[in-house]
């Protein structure tokens, strides 16, 4: 996996999962394809975390406020940011956005790295999407001011975002895969 090559070792996990009645190329071809307009939620919950300064727009791989780290075309996608994550305006790392390697080796005290994942595996006739968020924090002090954190973003919308990013790219894959002839 992408995943374990930049953040291999974290300290907070949460991982969705959603079977689809699609070709993985399918399900792979609708998660390139997302849009943030069919993330409603999304769209609304990144807009109040920000105070309005965050808008979604356009296709999600692009929208979404997270750098491209990596891509195995066809299966998975990695996007990752280091930042003060708890702090009302978050302050970022001083690493090249979208950097694999920075990313992946930057170590200084007082950080959080943050990967998210989006792996697209065969599973039958269908596919197995999953959707994996990682977070390491760089010293004792990042674990412990982040871990509240965690527990606000995730009782308070992350998962719904994710849910919802898998319900969306499982109705797009499902309509091409019925629309496809036979």
């Amino acid at each position: 996996m992408e995943l374990d090559r930049v953040l291999p070792d974290y300290d907070f996990r949460s991982r969705y999962t959603r079977r689809i009645s699609a070709a993985p190329d399918e399900v792979w071809r609708a998660v390139m394809e997302l849009t943030a307009e069919e993330l409603p939620v999304a769209r609304t919950l990144m807009r109040l975390r920000s105070a309005g300064r965050t808008r979604l727009d356009g296709p999600l791989i692009d929208a979404f406020p997270t750098p491209t780290l990596l891509v195995r075309e066809g299966s998975e996608l990695v996007k990752g940011k280091i930042a003060k994550f708890w702090r009302m305006s978050p302050q970022t790392a001083p690493v090249a956005p979208g950097d694999p390697d920075q990313f992946a080796s930057f170590d200084a005290p007082g950080w959080a790295k943050a990967a998210l994942g989006l792996r697209v595996e065969p599973d039958g006739d269908g596919a197995l999407l999953v959707f994996e968020t990682r977070v390491r924090g760089t010293d004792a002090f990042a674990r412990r001011v982040f871990a509240p954190y965690w527990l606000l973003i995730r009782a308070g919308g992350a998962g719904f975002i994710r849910l919802e990013i898998l319900g969306a790219v499982a109705r797009r894959a499902e309509r091409a895969a019925i629309a496809a002839p036979a």
